[in-house]
Parts: C-alpha cells; structure tokens; sequence
C-alpha cells in the first residue's frame, strides 16, 4: 500500500505528514471502537471493528522506518500511512475523494485549480452528506421503464425491483480532476442500517445504450454507509427468518434472489464495507456471496470470521467468474445453480 505519495512534495504526500502528525486525533475519529496502548492505537480492523487486530502508530519520526502514522492489520498484512486507512476506513474509491475527505478533517480549505485562490467550503455542506443523499433519493423514481431497467435487464436482472431502487434522469456528475460537471441519467440505491433508516445512497451512472457510463468513477456513494447496505430484500422485522444473504454489489446480490427466496438480502457496495457490515442482531444463518479478487476473498474471510465468534452459522459462496452476475450472464442460471448446490446442497430446501 502506500502508493499515494511517491513524489516528495506532492498533495498527497503532504497531507499525509499532517494527517500523521494528528495520528491520535485521527484515530479518535475514524477509529472510535479502538484504544490507545502506549505508543500504538488498537482497533479490529479498517472498518472501525472491536479488537485488537490493527494498530496505528502514533509516535515516531516523520519519515522513514517506524514513522507515526504506520498502520498494519496482523490478520491481512494489509498497511500503509493514514491515507490509506482513511480510504479503507470510509470505502473511498479515488484518491481525489480520499484527499478532499483528508483536507476535511484537517480543516483545511479545497484549492481551485483555475485561479489558484483557496475556498473554503462550509462545514455542514463538506461533512453532512446524508442531507445531499437524501433530496437525491427524493429525486428518484420507480424503475419502471426507465434506463435503469434496462441496464438491470442487460445484466439479465428481470423485474419486479426492489423499492430501494430508484432511477434519476439526470444527476449531476463532477469530475474531480477537471472540476468539470455534466448531467447522466443513474440508477440510485437506497444505504439503510437494519432498522430501515436512510443513512446514504449510490449513485450509478449510466449510458443512453443502458450500459454503466464512460466514466472514470461511474459509481460513487453519499452519505453515512459503512456498516450499511442496500437491503433488497427484507424479512419482517418483528419476525425475521434469520437467514441472510450479503454481498458486495446489487447485481451480485439480484442474481441470486430468486434461488434464495426466504432469506433477506443486502448488497454491502464494497469489499471494505462488507468487511465492516454491522450484523443485525437476529441473524441466525449468514451466507456471504464474495467476489472472485483478493479483497473480496479478504473481506468475506473477515465478516465470515466476526460473524462466527457471535456464535452465527456462516457459509461464503463462490462464484466461478469474477461474481455471481458474470456467472448468471455469461454462463447460465442452470451453471450458477449447480456451483451453488455443489457448495451448499441446502440452497434450494427452502
């Protein structure tokens, strides 16, 4: 890790040194579940878990071998400096919202490019980006022929959707290197915590064909979503089954609803953030569908091991592409069933 900052006097590698040099106030922050041990602050892991797994340096040289700010995780061997946890830590998926989400904490104003003038922007509009997630999702409408039911169609996701999928005809889209906006129709998905409150969305924008749209960052989320998901298929909450389904992206998720009809599903949005899912407390049975790529395979190692040492029974499901939706699409509802029933014979009982 720690690619961010290989130029000596870059952005990136200075608001690295200040970030290490609040290292303790950082921790505080984005690590509230962790504790200070001497020189070192303990924590689970890069989702803000309880234990002992990851440590922060909080001491040390500013450079150089045992510098503050070092991290490592003992369970992963993943490391790196505080940008690299915070991009971890927040499920960021460019350095340019991992620099802005950086200059936020340390309270330091964005700088325009065009004029070279710094401007600072108001506090509540940096931080609060629920409130944005929300007149977002007001926006939206059902998908009902719309793009975004074809897009889904084109994944071969047929109807009826969720309700917690919502299409905007024209959201606006910011570059962050040129500052450039433009407008593109998206499909919106709702981020709850268990008991149903809207705490963010995801915005994925889409092309007039249906396809995702030629984007350098064609899906972004708002809002509070870590420990969340977009629940797409929810049990009644006063009598669940105990039987849930998590995986990373909704079309992984949707392509496996009709062979699981009597579990709960949740699309966690990222392998961090699958990592870091807060279970609800009914759950009984988890059945973690993971990607096909190293952090996917890390992360529902980690949410699969969490959920053991509270006594729930867990299975993680393999796809034989990179996720279930290249399966469904590119080899057939009859192939994703068997690899299914191979896996977890018990899969269709219900």
């Amino acid at each position: 890790m720690s690619r961010h900052h290989s130029c000596a006097g870059s952005p990136a590698r200075d608001l690295s040194i200040q970030l290490a040099e609040r290292a303790a106030a950082f921790c505080r922050y984005y690590l509230s579940n962790g504790h200070r041990s001497g020189r070192y602050w303990i924590v689970g892991d890069t989702g803000n878990n309880r234990g002992r797994s990851l440590f922060v340096r909080l001491t040390g040289p500013p450079h150089g071998q045992g510098a503050r700010g070092k991290w490592q995780d003992a369970a992963t061997g993943e490391h790196g400096d505080l940008l690299d946890l915070l991009a971890a830590r927040e499920g960021l998926r460019s350095l340019a919202e991992t620099l802005a989400e950086a200059r936020r904490f340390l309270g330091k104003p964005e700088r325009r490019d065009r004029d070279g003038y710094a401007c600072d922007v108001p506090f509540h509009t940096r931080s609060d980006t629920s409130a944005i997630a929300r007149r977002i999702w007001a926006d939206g409408r059902l998908l009902s022929d719309t793009l975004a039911e074809t897009y889904l169609s084109l994944r071969h996701l047929p109807p009826p959707y969720p309700p917690d999928l919502r299409f905007h005809s024209a959201l606006e889209y910011r570059d962050h290197e040129t500052g450039e906006i433009a407008f593109h129709p998206a499909l919106l998905a709702a981020v709850r915590d268990a008991s149903g409150c809207l705490r963010g969305i995801q915005r994925g924008w889409l092309a007039l064909n249906g396809q995702k749209a030629a984007l350098d960052d064609p899906r972004r989320s708002l809002g509070h979503i870590h420990g969340h998901g977009v629940w797409l298929r929810h049990d009644d909450r006063e009598h669940p089954s105990g039987a849930l389904l998590i995986g990373e992206g909704v079309e992984t998720v949707l392509s496996l609803a009709a062979v699981l009809p009597s579990a709960s599903l949740v699309a966690a949005l990222s392998a961090s953030h699958l990592a870091g899912f807060i279970l609800p407390g009914w759950v009984k049975s988890l059945l973690i569908a993971r990607d096909n790529e190293p952090a996917g395979i890390r992360a529902a190692r980690k949410l699969a091991s969490r959920a053991a040492e509270n006594g729930i029974n867990v299975s993680i499901l393999r796809p034989v592409l990179k996720d279930f939706n290249a399966d469904l699409r590119l080899l057939g509802r009859e192939v994703l069933v068997t690899n299914l029933l191979r896996q977890w014979p018990e899969v269709l009982a219900a």
